[in-house]
């Protein structure tokens, strides 16, 4: 009977918990809710936002006031009116009054940009200095320049930090940077938040510029989105149905890291032949500079090609051909509506775009890839940067709903 009792006991106090909870819990929600409607509206004033909720005057009031006093919207004047009323105030996402700070880390040069909430930083200075040597010299250097963007009359909300390598989401630690080993074993968000005394996430650059195009870029809006990077090596990150794809320790996506060829190359991960060694653009920078007998850059591709001084027609054809095994792959398991990749080997002839999305076509089950749209991005780290922050800060709210079913 004990264990019985024990049993309902437990079963009573968690639903009174629940009970308790769920006040809470919808709270959370149309915190979130009127967020993302003063973000998609650009400007709405209270009433509007009372209409658009079908919520109360007093209750619009209260999560805009809760919003105000989180920093994360602003007033931006009144709202036209007839002289038998008081104007309404015009509300917007933070843009003077709080701010977010981006940060990039490169092998070679890493940035940093203060930002608004809603993720526009193109008319702001960027701040930007040669990567160092050791991780002590960088995290000085970091959190001297962090200071002088908090150094304003803007509230400093979210760090978002893009890195290159391997990074344990949970404990917010890079396992491995192939490309930029200083990192190897670091946690530099936690030491930077340590410093500055401000939230600060971190996540592989990917993810960062996969949440960058679906917030405010090529993607917006998408649920089941793919972006793939090759500028250094080949990074993935998805978004499925309307969700960041992490993994149980943030590994997710990790293909680049696949073996194809045993006898390979060294991959800066320590194994051999991973698709990172032969679909990307350093790739094809190896096999471009094994046939030229020196080192080159993709300026000089571009130049040589466009002279006619260089024939890399092999060479791109064979690097291609290892991308679209990995794009097919990706479209295979992830299913999505829309695959972006970043990568500057569309560069080199205007046909290198559509004949890799022709390769792809031929590699992946076909009732899957005709229903996915591939496209070219550019893509930014920094922008990651600020869109990690920004998702963050976002995600904190609450649960999005889908108001539409």
């Amino acid at each position: 009977m004990k264990p019985t009792n024990f049993h309902l006991e437990s079963q009573q106090t968690q639903e009174a918990g629940a009970r308790i909870g769920r006040p809470r819990l919808i709270k959370h929600i149309n915190l979130r809710r009127v967020f993302d409607l003063i973000r998609d509206a650009g400007e709405i004033s209270r009433a509007q936002l009372s209409r658009a909720t079908g919520s109360s005057m007093t209750t619009a009031s209260k999560t805009v006031d809760r919003l105000m006093a989180l920093g994360l919207i602003e007033t931006i004047g009144f709202e036209p009116t007839d002289a038998r009323g008081r104007p309404g105030l015009i509300y917007t996402v933070a843009r003077k009054s709080s701010q977010i700070i981006g940060i990039a880390l490169e092998p070679h040069c890493c940035r940093l940009v203060a930002a608004g909430l809603d993720g526009k930083f193109s008319d702001n200075p960027i701040i930007q200095f040669p990567t160092p040597t050791t991780y002590k010299a960088l995290m000085a250097e970091l959190r001297a320049e962090v200071r002088k963007l908090m150094a304003t009359d803007s509230r400093t909300l979210y760090i978002g930090m893009s890195v290159p390598g391997a990074v344990d989401m949970a404990a917010q630690k890079i396992l491995i940077s192939p490309n930029m080993h200083i990192l190897d074993g670091q946690s530099p968000g936690i030491d930077l938040q340590q410093s500055v005394q401000v939230k600060t996430r971190l996540v592989h650059e990917t993810t960062g510029t996969c949440l960058a195009e679906q917030i405010y870029g090529a993607a917006h809006g998408e649920r089941d989105f793919v972006l793939i990077g090759t500028y250094e090596g080949f990074g993935l990150s998805a978004i499925v149905n309307g969700e960041l794809l992490t993994g149980a320790h943030g590994f997710a996506g990790e293909l680049g890291h696949v073996l194809l060829q045993p006898d390979g190359l060294l991959c800066g991960c320590g194994q051999r032949g991973c698709l990172e060694t032969v679909s990307t653009d350093q790739s094809l920078l190896r096999l471009a500079a094994a046939k030229l007998g020196k080192e080159v850059t993709f300026p000089d591709l571009i130049a040589g090609i466009r002279d006619r001084s260089l024939n890399l027609d092999a060479e791109i054809s064979k690097t291609l051909d290892y991308l679209a095994t990995g794009v097919a792959a990706a479209i295979n398991i992830f299913d999505p509506d829309t695959l972006a990749i970043c990568s500057r080997m569309f560069d080199l002839k205007p046909d290198v775009f559509s004949d890799l999305v022709k390769r792809v076509a031929s590699k992946t089950l076909r009732p899957v890839s005709e229903h996915c749209k591939i496209i070219r991005v550019e893509g930014d780290t920094l922008g990651g940067g600020v869109a990690t922050a920004v998702h963050h800060i976002v995600s904190s709210l609450g649960p999005r709903m889908n108001w539409t079913d």
